[in-house]
């Protein structure tokens, strides 16, 4: 649930009151048990900070009855731990808000290129303490993540049997001591792919959910971040020509640089920059159309905080019958519950909106954060730009229409209504799907869509533009079962016929990879005339090839 944030600047440094800024933005990923920062911060000697019962020597700042944070000149023997060794890097953690960072140190006016941030919400590791706060170090890497690893005894075991650790058994810790000991043996992006898939090193792979930004320091620093190959935690990246930010939101971003384009990364995916250089295995995604301009007179979400603005907007749509908000950046629960009337938004809506929306329309000029349209039951909502994970999960009616991408498990449990999306699609489309209709149709970005397509789908349609690799779609991995057949009929213990059969019934889907028939045109023809009345386009169905998913009668 925590909320991360990291940025590399290639021109002016950025001060530590813009990174407080959008980590606060994610106020509602976070808790009071724990945030933290981590900047490029090069010394002439190496900084060594550590939290002790006691004061050592003259730098130390006392955070409360008998913890205090204290510079070491030496490593020495102390009572505490040492949470910082490094030339290049300095750390501010606390238990606190993000905001309580710049008034318990004292930084106001602090900058730099790179920078690194938390806040945390407490899940393996007590809450109580700073030093399991993150951003955690090992030497000159610094890191901070969002998830949990179920890995971690494995990936301890591996980091002990290369170097001699002292751990304080929050699972995030691992993490940098892995990238330490293989970046200086594989280079950064090997590094990132081994804690990924682990193919040199299998006691190195993270397992488990995560999304992870990192500093390694050095004469020349290099910054990066990366997601789980599965994308069980959101990440966003947000560049202008001079600077580039991820974080767990999008909103989180645009508090950091307005003018950001914005796009959510896939699971794999990785970017590092270093030097003047943005490399990696990510695909910039940033598709909207021209969007109509605000009217005067609307509610103005920037004098609310995330989650005080919902109730204020419902009242008014009560009130009205038809409300207006701009500014809206990360704010959370609008739309929940709308019944009737005809609510309009500018900017970036924040997670668990337009859930249980049972009636109305709900049209966002901007984009949609997680668990847009949960349990939704009726209505129109309409996204004028991309949607992040989880999108319509567990919907029952209405009709959700996505101008641009989707990201992992949209439609999750998707149970009626329609869901029709104008770009691409991540993992875990229609995963557990009972009914209704879920249209991909890849025209305003035709990137292929993400795997495990329909796993567990039991109802519904899925209609997907262009043809789709057949080992995408359910949770059967095709090449491996076919190489399994091949194998049992090139031994004689299965005879031509059985083989055919056997491949037939992997799974209890029905796909199919053809034109559209009438009666599909027609069912589908008034949601797609209704998708181009709303976004101003003319997307034509008739004789595309579609990939078509549904379960066997």
């Amino acid at each position: 649930m925590c909320g991360i944030l990291g940025l590399y600047s290639f021109g002016e440094e950025v001060p530590v009151e813009a990174v407080i800024r959008g980590l606060e933005a994610m106020r509602e990923r976070g808790t009071p048990h724990g945030a933290g920062l981590a900047l490029y911060r090069p010394s002439n000697r190496p900084r060594i900070k550590a939290f002790s019962r006691e004061p050592v020597g003259n730098k130390y700042i006392k955070l409360h009855s008998d913890l205090y944070d204290i510079e070491l000149e030496e490593p020495v023997d102390i009572n505490g731990y040492i949470y910082l060794n490094s030339r290049w890097i300095d750390v501010y953690k606390i238990v606190g808000w993000p905001a309580d960072i710049i008034k318990t140190y004292g930084i106001n006016g602090l900058s730099s290129k790179v920078w690194i941030g938390h806040t945390r919400y407490p899940t393996n590791s007590p809450g109580r303490l700073p030093y399991y706060s993150h951003p955690f170090t090992a030497g000159d890497v610094a890191i901070v993540h969002n998830g949990d690893l179920s890995s971690y005894g494995a990936n301890v075991n591996f980091i002990k049997y290369r170097a001699r650790v002292k751990f304080t058994g929050n699972d995030s810790e691992a993490i940098a001591y892995l990238l330490l000991s293989l970046v200086g043996e594989l280079g950064v992006e090997e590094a990132v792919n081994e804690l990924m898939y682990g193919r040199r090193y299998r006691w190195a792979r993270l397992d488990g959910p995560y999304a992870v930004a990192f500093i390694i320091g050095g004469p020349r620093p290099v910054f990066g971040a990366f997601v789980d190959p599965q994308h069980f935690r959101p990440l966003y990246v947000g560049m202008t020509d001079s600077l580039l930010v991820v974080a767990s939101e999008a909103a989180a971003i645009k508090a950091v640089e307005p003018n950001a384009v914005v796009w959510a990364m896939r699971g794999g995916e990785y970017i590092i920059a270093e030097g003047d250089e943005i490399r990696g295995n990510y695909r910039r995604r940033y598709v909207y159309p021209d969007l109509p301009q605000p009217p005067q007179g609307a509610i103005d979400a920037s004098r609310y905080d995330a989650v005080s603005l919902a109730p204020v907007v419902r009242t008014e749509l009560a009130k009205r019958g038809e409300v207006e908000v701009v500014n809206v950046n990360g704010h959370r629960y609008l739309g929940n519950g709308i019944s009737s009337g005809v609510l309009k938004v500018w900017g970036i809506v924040g997670n668990a909106s337009a859930n249980v929306m049972s009636g109305g329309t709900f049209l966002v000029y901007g984009d949609v954060q997680d668990d847009f349209g949960d349990a939704m039951n009726g209505g129109l909502a309409a996204i004028y730009g991309n949607a992040g994970d989880a999108l319509g999960q567990a919907k029952r009616g209405g009709e959700i229409y996505v101008y641009g991408d989707v990201g992992t498990r949209a439609a999750i449990q998707h149970r009626g209504g329609v869901m029709v999306v104008g770009g691409s699609a991540g993992k875990y489309l229609g995963e557990y799907m009972g009914g209704g209709i879920v249209v991909v149709l890849r025209a305003t970005n035709d990137e292929e869509v993400g795997d495990m397509i329909a796993r567990g789908m039991v109802g519904g349609e899925i209609y997907i533009r262009g043809e789709v690799p057949r080992e995408y779609i359910s949770h059967v991995n095709r090449r491996a079962l076919e190489r399994y057949a091949k194998s049992l009929l090139m031994d004689g213990l299965i005879d031509g016929e059985k083989y055919a059969r056997l491949l037939e019934e992997d799974s209890q889907l029905i796909v199919e990879q053809r034109e559209l028939t009438e009666e599909e045109i027609l069912k589908l023809n008034q949601y797609i005339n209704k998708f181009n009345k709303l976004f101003n386009l003319n997307i034509n169905i008739e004789r595309d090839i579609f990939t078509i998913i549904r379960p066997k009668a």
